[in-house]
């Protein structure tokens, strides 16, 4: 079903950079970054005449409001969290994005906003965990955008590149007793293609694609 995507906000951010890589095309605003907790930016040093920023909204209340309901709909039932609780995706001023990893490993997440959604893996670490390192789709959440959420088992997400161009990616939390790191990245309609992901582990970096699908007028291309 597609779904009005709107100005975008969100949880805690590893990176933040334009998403310019991606080919213009139909769909909703771009976003603007509002985090809700400490994050690390990477970004173009401002010019010293640049007009200073909006202000970005204060989400805590509906991050708040949303974990709460969540709280009341999972807790005691048989997709309530485990040890790392609810852990926050994504949160824009009508709504907010969360995952959690089960008691028995499995994955869920749930968006709430002016349409609900909410999926659940019916087996224990699915997908399985990449050994030595490697990402793995997990699922798409329709916030204030589309959003694609996956993983990066033994390794962390350094950067991320959309053709070529940098792209932000969220950090969410952990799953699989550490061995998996999740992570969210965001476009304001259905994109295309893969993005290109640099990560690091034990020491060294390496690099690897993440595959959007194959539907949207826009599209992350391959760099050669």
């Amino acid at each position: 079903m597609r779904h009005g995507l709107r100005a975008a906000s969100g949880a805690a951010v590893l990176l933040v950079t334009a998403v310019t890589g991606c080919s213009a095309g139909p769909g909703g605003p771009q976003a603007s970054k509002s985090p809700s907790g400490p994050s690390l930016t990477v970004s173009p040093s401002a010019s010293a005449s640049a007009s200073p920023a909006p202000s970005a909204p204060d989400l805590t209340a509906v991050i708040e409001r949303t974990r709460s309901r969540l709280q009341a709909a999972e807790s005691g039932g048989p997709d309530a969290p485990g040890p790392e609780g609810f852990m926050l995706a994504e949160a824009w001023p009508s709504g907010a994005a969360f995952v959690w990893e089960t008691t028995d490993q499995r994955l869920c997440h749930v968006s709430y906003g002016l349409m609900s959604e909410r999926a659940c893996a019916r087996n224990p670490l699915d997908p399985p965990v990449r050994t030595p390192t490697g990402v793995s789709p997990v699922g798409t959440l329709f916030t204030d955008g589309w959003v694609r959420l996956f993983a990066a088992d033994h390794a962390e997400v350094v950067s991320a590149t959309c053709g070529g161009e940098p792209v932000e990616v969220r950090r969410v939390g952990t799953a699989a007793g550490g061995a998996r790191t999740l992570y969210t990245v965001r476009f304001p309609d259905y994109t295309k293609g893969s993005i290109g992901l640099r990560l690091s582990h034990d020491g060294t970096t390496s690099e690897d694609r993440l595959g959007l699908g194959d539907i949207g007028d826009r599209s992350c291309e391959p760099v050669a």
